[in-house]
């Protein structure tokens, strides 16, 4: 009973945070746009603190580039197509200024040297010509150096703020990348990284090297979402992200595809290699004890299920993940945890299962 209440009370929750976002959109006047959504949801379920502060000092009315700013900031993904135009902008302006300078830079050159001839002409046509009209002429070139000298430290600066400006631009190409290929909650990579590591296991469809696919579902963690709230799943994700990591070779793959899901890829590795890699994380994993809220000496350990496909089974990535994905159907259809390796007879008749809880 106190489990339902609790479920049903996080669900009015997030109806009301909904509701909430949409009430508060249109009393500030701020345009339905879904990233608007995405910024403003984020800034009243409380989840970011900061982001809250910053989205509550805009007050009345605000502007569509302030809120734009804000959700650049933090790296919403609503707001990367508005970054990478803003990015964009910078480069050109970037350019453009150096363009400039560089073209006002070779144009006084060329004065320059014009006038370096004029005087080399002179000498040697007019070698009789008077002193004071020699020191007329070289009082006018050393004017010249002068001006030549200043003009070149100016482009200098020009150079030196805009490597600076350019550095500080590529900076931020790489955040946003980061951003957008990186899951915010564990830090690990995101589904959009996964589909790239994926395409990289094949060649003209065949595999690069000797590689498995996991597929994983951590069991219970929906479940404790709608119970316990979108906080205390957040926590267990942070726990696990880790214990994912430290699992694992260092050249292996490991990437956070959905609210529950997981994928990892394992180089150089045989089937039953795949499998005990498979166990061991499972095992790592049930030793997690996540607190609940509102309940001192109570905790909550999660479960793996997992499906295990071969890279050179596989025509290419898509096939590699949908044989991944058959197999850890079939592993949740048994209704316990469990690992298994794709075969031909996945459609029921496994031919590799290992459930721990089956005792």
């Amino acid at each position: 009973m106190t489990d339902k209440l609790q479920h049903d009370g996080n669900q009015a929750q997030n109806a009301a945070i909904l509701l909430k976002v949409a009430q508060t959109m249109a009393k500030l006047g701020v345009a339905a746009f879904p990233r608007n959504y995405e910024l403003f949801y984020e800034a009243l379920s409380g989840n970011n603190p900061p982001l809250t502060r910053a989205v509550a000092a805009l007050g009345a009315h605000p502007l569509q580039n302030q809120i734009e700013q804000i959700g650049i900031t933090y790296h919403l993904s609503g707001f990367a197509a508005v970054e990478a135009d803003a990015i964009r902008a910078d480069t050109a302006r970037a350019i453009c200024a150096i363009s400039h300078a560089l073209t006002d830079s070779i144009a006084k050159k060329d004065v320059f040297a014009a006038m370096l001839r004029g005087f080399m002409s002179r000498l040697e046509t007019d070698p009789v010509a008077g002193m004071s009209d020699f020191a007329d002429e070289a009082a006018r070139l050393r004017d010249a150096v002068a001006v030549f000298e200043r003009e070149e430290k100016a482009f200098a600066v020009v150079m030196t703020e805009t490597v600076t400006q350019l550095g500080g631009i590529d900076s931020q190409i790489e955040t946003m990348r980061k951003a957008a290929t990186r899951d915010p909650v564990t830090g690990l990579p995101n589904r959009i990284a996964f589909s790239a590591k994926l395409t990289a296991l094949y060649n003209d469809g065949k595999a690069t090297g000797p590689a498995a696919l996991a597929l994983v579902t951590v069991e219970g963690l929906r479940e404790m979402g709608e119970r316990h709230g979108a906080a205390t799943v957040e926590k267990a994700l942070k726990k696990l992200a880790p214990e994912f990591r430290k699992t694992v070779k260092k050249n292996d793959f490991v990437a956070r595809i959905g609210t529950d899901e997981f994928a990892f890829v394992f180089h150089d590795v045989s089937a039953d290699n795949a499998e005990a890699i498979a166990q061991r994380i499972c095992t790592s994993v049930e030793g997690v004890q996540v607190a609940l809220p509102n309940r001192a000496f109570t905790t909550q350990t999660l479960s793996l299920s997992t499906g295990i496909a071969m890279a050179f089974t596989a025509s290419g990535g898509v096939d590699l993940f949908t044989q991944a994905e058959l197999a850890l159907r079939a592993v949740r259809s048994g209704g316990k945890p469990g690992t298994l390796v794709f075969s031909a007879a996945i459609g029921g008749r496994t031919k590799k299962t290992y459930a721990p809880h089956a005792a």
